[in-house]
């Protein structure tokens, strides 16, 4: 069974997956992270043509090791990457 939970930023949507993943024993997949870190990853090109295709080789990489550092994954400047990284048809 997949549940996907969507809509606008701080509505509640993590709060809500992980409860409802709780509650049928599902694994929970918070895909925001995964928008945020692959950002973070391609941040050393934001600005430039190769923005791009830093997010895309950096989407291709992302292994849970991206994962650990919950306090820059959760920073205003990861979310402004995530926002510029998630409209990439590659990266999604």
């Amino acid at each position: 069974m997949i549940i996907a939970v969507d809509g606008p930023a701080a509505s509640g949507k993590g709060t809500l997956a992980a409860g409802l993943a709780r509650h049928y024993g599902l694994p929970y997949l918070d895909t925001g992270l995964l928008y945020r870190a692959v950002g973070l990853a391609a941040a050393h090109a934001e600005g430039t043509q190769g923005f791009e295709a830093a997010a895309i080789a950096a989407a291709k990489g992302l292994d849970a090791g991206h994962l650990s550092d919950l306090e820059a994954l959760t920073s205003a400047g990861a979310g402004v990457l995530a926002s510029k990284v998630a409209v990439l048809g590659p990266v999604r």
